[in-house]
């Protein structure tokens, strides 16, 4: 009775530390992807010159 209480709780505690660990995860990648959508260049517009090289 006694290992199998230790197994089950060994098993809670790893399936919590995995939900949290995949919690962390998601919000991680979440703020990457808005981080890259806000950093995103856009094209330019239909008409406008195309830049000349070597700078401004």
């Amino acid at each position: 009775m006694k290992v199998a209480l230790i197994v089950l709780w060994t098993l809670a505690a790893g399936v919590g530390l995995f939900l949290m660990v995949r919690a962390r995860i998601v919000r991680a990648t979440e703020a990457l992807t808005r981080k890259a959508a806000r950093a995103r260049i856009d094209p330019p517009a239909p008409g406008s010159p195309p830049d000349r090289p070597g700078g401004a």
